[in-house]
């Protein structure tokens, strides 16, 4: 029994723990959305200036590829289904080598005060966490409110 007890007590910690995202190791093999340039005049400069990437996994992917006309009109889609992850990577330099930030969106529930969603930004090459409360850092631009809306910013997609 002594045994048994710190397995359960480190099990416990770990399913609390496990509430977050996940840094995305597999981000290289997401499927590309869209790559872009924030410039000064842009209210996200000072969080991640310069290029960028945006990556779906699968899950993301096929409901972006069945959706993608009513995105870049800016229409109203259904929401991208639990399991979806959006990646958006921004990187030091214009060549697209180095991130500098790997910020995440994980599609974990339906739509409610914050969409269904999780986020976290992880600050390269160490990995650290920088989101504090998703609820107020991404939600208050991701998720407006709006009763059907999934928090997605893709309009410019190629």
């Amino acid at each position: 029994m002594r045994v048994l007890i710190p397995f359960i007590l480190v099990g416990f910690l770990y399913v609390l723990a496990g509430d977050g995202v996940q840094f995305p190791a597999d981000w290289p093999d997401m499927k590309f959305v869209e790559e872009g340039v924030i410039l000064k005049d842009n209210p996200l400069y000072t969080i991640v200036p310069g290029y960028h990437m945006t990556l779906m996994n699968d899950k993301a992917w096929e409901h972006f590829k069945k959706h993608f006309k009513d995105f870049r009109m800016k229409k109203e889609v259904p929401p991208f289904p639990v399991g979806s992850k959006v990646v958006f990577v921004n990187f030091k330099g214009k060549h697209y080598k180095t991130p500098r930030i790997i910020l995440v969106m994980l599609k974990t529930g339906k739509l409610g005060d914050v969409g269904g969603w999780k986020w976290e930004g992880f600050v390269m090459p160490e990995k650290r966490r920088i989101v504090k409360t998703p609820s107020k850092d991404c939600a208050n631009c991701h998720y407006k409110g709006k009763k059907n809306w999934d928090g997605i910013f893709v309009p410019h997609a190629k």
